[in-house]
């Protein structure tokens, strides 16, 4: 994400600083980079080049409140930033807080419970997941009942941890531009994932492998950015299609981030993503354009920026 993110911009007429940790290949597309070692204070080193920053364009994850962190960070130095404002990047960066705030706005979602709240029903399969995690972090699926209790007793999760029944159906992501309460769609994502030894392994994605839900899934997006008006830049939508009964689109979370997704935009649409960003928030009136909608497919194996 980040390399295809700093790709894009370096067609830009932008200067770039970005940092890396010593332990991992340096990016190719930057005019600064800060080199990040163990004995250093990341978040110093982070502070040193938001001050030297105009605008901030943050890739971090949920998990520990990092995102949430260092969005504050860049608001204390008053960096105008390219992506969500504090109250999205708060709300969905717990699951129960953003459950919840999609659940009051009428949209289709997953029922998440605290595990004090949990209603223990037999015969159906439950995950578990971190409140404040990305991706398929740390998701345990369980069949059984006194099995997920067990777990999270011994592991000592019973807080910091939510549960979920599994909904069978194709798991599926939006990736979307918001600007003050309206989106516009970039792709529409088919998600590869497995569960191995009950553990739900992300493999990838087929950007635009949903296309056929196109006008589905923008509608969401569009509810999704009005329920939320700082939402804002780049947003991923998490989605299960289930063909149960009848044809039903269940928003599972929203990441007020990059996602995955991002990495084959360029490819997927005909136009520089970040570039369109840009556009998006800057420009009054700004024009979308009619974008591709080519199916691209991203295994993990092939990128772990």
């Amino acid at each position: 994400m980040r390399d295809a993110l700093l790709q894009d911009l370096s067609l830009l007429p932008y200067q770039i600083v970005t940092t890396v940790d010593v332990r991992l290949t340096p990016p190719v597309d930057y005019d600064t980079c800060h080199i990040v070692s163990a004995k250093m204070d990341v978040w110093q080193v982070w502070d040193d080049a938001f001050r030297e920053a105009d605008a901030v364009w943050l890739i971090a994850p949920e998990t520990d409140g990092y995102l949430e962190r260092m969005t504050a960070l860049a608001l204390k130095h008053e960096k105008i930033i390219i992506g969500c404002g504090s109250t999205s990047v708060s709300a969905c960066s717990s699951k129960l807080a953003c459950y919840q705030l999609i659940k009051q706005a009428g949209i289709a979602t997953v029922d998440t419970f605290s595990f004090a709240e949990w209603p223990k029903t037999t015969n159906v399969q439950w995950l578990v997941k971190p409140d404040k995690g990305a991706g398929c972090e740390e998701t345990v699926c369980f069949d059984a009942v006194d099995d997920l209790t067990h777990w999270m007793l011994q592991s000592n999760r019973l807080e910091t941890h939510v549960i979920q029944p599994y909904i069978k159906g194709e798991a599926a992501s939006i990736s979307c531009v918001m600007h003050k309460g309206k989106a516009n769609v970039l792709s529409c994502n088919k998600q590869l994932i497995d569960i191995e030894s009950n553990v739900l392994i992300y493999k990838g994605c087929v950007v635009n492998g949903m296309r056929q839900y196109w006008e589905a899934f923008e509608m969401i997006a569009n509810k999704i950015a009005q329920l939320l008006p700082d939402l804002a830049a780049y947003v991923g939508i998490d989605i299960i299609v289930s063909h149960a009964d009848a044809e039903q689109v269940t928003v599972v979370e929203i990441n007020p981030r990059l996602t995955t997704s991002y990495v084959a935009l360029q490819e997927a649409t005909g136009y520089n993503p970040a570039e369109l960003i840009l556009q998006s928030l800057t420009q009054e009136n700004f024009s979308w354009p009619a974008i591709m909608k080519k199916e691209v497919l991203l295994e993990m194996s092939q990128h772990h920026a």
